[in-house]
C-alpha cells in the first residue's frame, strides 16, 4: 500500500507543477522579494533578472553538485531533476542509484520552494562476511527550501531546506520511520559571471548498512567556474560524519569534478565524476543528469 501512497503524493506534486506552469504561462510572475531577509540585506534584483541580451537567466538547479543551489524556485514555476549514479568500492560494494528524481515547485513567495522527490536502489555490499543484495524503492523525500538571503559583498546568500524521508520505500530499503534533517546552504559569486564558491553544511538521520539509525553530519564544498556562457566545470570535497551511540564511526571523504552544460536556459545537462580519500569511502562514483525548467 506504501508504494502506491507514494506514486500518488508523486503524481500530485506533478499536478501542482503543471498548474504553476499554467499560471506562468497566462501571467507573468508577480514580483516580490526573492530571499526572507531582503529587507535586512537589501535586495540584487537590479543587478540581476536578465544579462546584458536581454534573456532570461538561465535555471539554477541543484544538481550535480553536492550542496545546494541556493536559490529557490521562482513562485509560479518548478524544476525537474533527475540522474543516475554508480558507485564501487573493490569486490565489497557496488551501487546503482536512479532515477534521483526531484520535482521543486516555487509556491506562496519567491524565497518559498515545495520539493518532493523518488529514487530507487540497487545495491551489493559485504556485511560482516556475507553479500548482500538490495533491490527496491527508497523512501519518499520531501521538504521546504526557504531562500533567507541573498548575497550582498562578503555575506552570502543563504538558503535552509527543513527535510524528512517517508517511510514508503520496499522492505529491503526503507528505514521503517521518519527521518528528519536540515541543511544549510551558502554561496559566493567571488568574480562575476566566472567563479562561485558553494557550501553546505548538513544534519541528518539516515540509516546504516545495518539497519540502525544515525546521526550524519556532511560538508561540501565546491569551486565552480563559468568555462563559457553555457558551460559550466566544476570541483569539490565532500565530507560525511556518521555518529552512533556516544562516538563516530569514522569520516568518508570523496573529490569529484564534473561538466554542466546549459542547453536552453530552462535545460541543464551534467556529468560527475569522483574518487574516494579514505579508506572508508568507496573508490569512486560516476554519475550524469539533467534538470529542466517549466
Amino acid at each position: 500500500m506504501l508504494r502506491p501512497f507514494s506514486t500518488a503524493v508523486f503524481f500530485s506534486a506533478w499536478a501542482a507543477a503543471a498548474q504553476a506552469q499554467t499560471a506562468h504561462e497566462s501571467d507573468s510572475i508577480r514580483a516580490g522579494p526573492k530571499a526572507l531577509f531582503e529587507w535586512v540585506w537589501g535586495s540584487n534584483a537590479g543587478e540581476k533578472g536578465k544579462d546584458q541580451s536581454g534573456e532570461e537567466d538561465r535555471l539554477d538547479p541543484d544538481r550535480p553538485h553536492f550542496p545546494e543551489a541556493s536559490t529557490t524556485v521562482s513562485k509560479g514555476r518548478a524544476i525537474l531533476e533527475s540522474g543516475y549514479t554508480f558507485a564501487k568500492k573493490g569486490t565489497s560494494f557496488l551501487s546503482h542509484s536512479y532515477p534521483e528524481s526531484l520535482l521543486r515547485i516555487g509556491i506562496f513567495a519567491n524565497w518559498f520552494e515545495f520539493r518532493i522527490g523518488q529514487n530507487y536502489l540497487n545495491q551489493r555490499q559485504m556485511v560482516e562476511g556475507t553479500m548482500t543484495n538490495v533491490d527496491g524503492a527508497q523512501d519518499l523525500y520531501v521538504g521546504t527550501k526557504l531562500a533567507l538571503t541573498e548575497q550582498k559583498g562578503v555575506l552570502p546568500a543563504v538558503a535552509v531546506i527543513p527535510q524528512m524521508t517517508l517511510p514508503t520505500g520496499s522492505r529491503a530499503v526503507t528505514a521503517g520511520r521518519i527521518l528528519p534533517g536540515l541543511n544549510v546552504d551558502c554561496g559566493w559569486e567571488v568574480i562575476k559571471n566566472f567563479f562561485d564558491i558553494e557550501l553546505l553544511v548538513a544534519n541528518n538521520l539516515v540509516k546504516d548498512d545495518m539497519g540502525h539509525t544515525r546521526h550524519e553530519f556532511s560538508t561540501g564544498l565546491t569551486g565552480a567556474f563559468q568555462v563559457t556562457k553555457r558551460l559550466e566545470a566544476f570541483v569539490e570535497w565532500d565530507a560525511f560524519y556518521t555518529f552512533a551511540g556516544a562516538g563516530a564511526v569514522g569520516p568518508r571523504h570523496y573529490a569529484v569534478g564534473g561538466l554542466a552544460y546549459f542547453i536552453t536556459p530552462n535545460f541543464e545537462v551534467d556529468v560527475r565524476a569522483g574518487v574516494g580519500l579514505n579508506h572508508l569511502s568507496n573508490d569512486f562514483l560516476t554519475g550524469v543528469g539533467f534538470a529542466a525548467r517549466y
